[in-house]
């Protein structure tokens, strides 16, 4: 899978109009490794958390004003 998300993905995702939504969100394997994506509407930060420490690992990138994280 690609690491860049067409924008007409993320406006069907946040319509609620995307048929498989988990194909794109959560964990993913892409071309530069691993990337995680959320919608989360209404979040301002999102943080990847290491289960076993509850240590924050990373931090995702808001890709769209509307809840789009990566």
């Amino acid at each position: 899978m690609s690491n860049h998300i067409d924008r007409d993905v993320i406006n069907a995702l946040i319509a609620g109009h995307f048929a498989d939504p988990f194909s794109v969100l959560g964990m993913h394997a892409t071309d530069a490794g691993l990337e995680v994506r959320a919608l989360l509407p209404d979040a301002t930060d999102v943080w990847v958390i290491e289960p076993k420490t509850g240590r924050k690992v990373g931090k995702l990138e808001c890709l769209d004003s509307r809840g789009f994280f990566s």
